[in-house]
């Protein structure tokens, strides 16, 4: 069965008229264009990194669409004739290539996988949801997914919640949870207001005292849910 040649992503060996690789093209058209000293510049300094991250980007992208290939599910004539695949991968293909956060690109790259598969919101949600990816911080991601499961996300990242806990908040979970964020209680309230006003949870604020199960308990609503599973990656992956 034709596999991806990540041969191909370079665009200065594209085939002509290769749909797959309608992003590559696009990612090329994102480099300003610079005169004189700037173009030493750019080229010592940015346009060599920045082909190597879309070439890893494009490389990973490839890697994991040829895994559901041989597993047969998927077919690359099924992904040519894909056109909500095809601007997926455009979009973020641009996003990826702005970013360095590895927990960012992870989810473009399930994101990516979700729609290949059939498994993506419809158009407005998707566009919304990677709009999300684009403006949001690493934390927005944490917290979010987080909070949709406190009990299941701390058995599978390893982190016991005190059963000591009788009374508390909800800014307990996420600082034990995320002891990276201790101290920072300013930064993560203006995050959980943003993720409010977007719809992914649905309490709005963090100061309310209450038991432990209350403290543990989900806190995403039905969007919030849906934005998980897009940037999560697929089961059959």
């Amino acid at each position: 069965m034709d596999k991806i040649d990540n041969e191909l992503i370079d665009p200065a060996v594209e085939p002509a008229g290769e749909k797959l690789h309608r992003a590559a093209r696009v990612m090329m058209g994102l480099v300003p264009v610079l005169g004189g000293a700037g173009v030493e510049l750019f080229n010592s300094v940015i346009d060599t990194p920045m082909n190597e991250r879309k070439v890893q980007w494009m490389s990973q992208v490839g890697d994991a669409l040829n895994e559901l290939i041989e597993k047969k599910v998927l077919t690359e004539e099924g992904l040519q004739q894909n056109e909500a695949f095809i601007t997926t991968v455009a979009q973020a293909s641009m996003l990826a290539l702005r970013n360095h956060q590895q927990e960012k690109l992870a989810a473009l790259r399930n994101a990516v996988l979700n729609v290949a598969m059939g498994h993506s919101p419809d158009d407005d949600l998707r566009q919304l949801f990677l709009n999300f990816v684009d403006v949001c911080t690493v934390t927005h991601i944490r917290i979010l997914t987080l909070m949709d499961d406190p009990v299941r996300w701390g058995r599978e990242h390893g982190v016991l919640f005190p059963m000591s806990w009788n009374m508390g908040g909800i800014t307990q979970v996420i600082e034990t949870a995320l002891p990276d964020l201790k101290g920072k209680e300013e930064t993560y309230k203006i995050i959980w207001s943003d993720l409010f006003q977007r719809g992914l949870i649905n309490t709005q604020g963090l100061g309310t005292t209450m038991g432990r199960d209350g403290m543990l308990s989900s806190r995403t609503t039905r969007l919030g849910k849906q934005l998980i599973e897009f940037l999560s990656e697929p089961e059959s992956a």
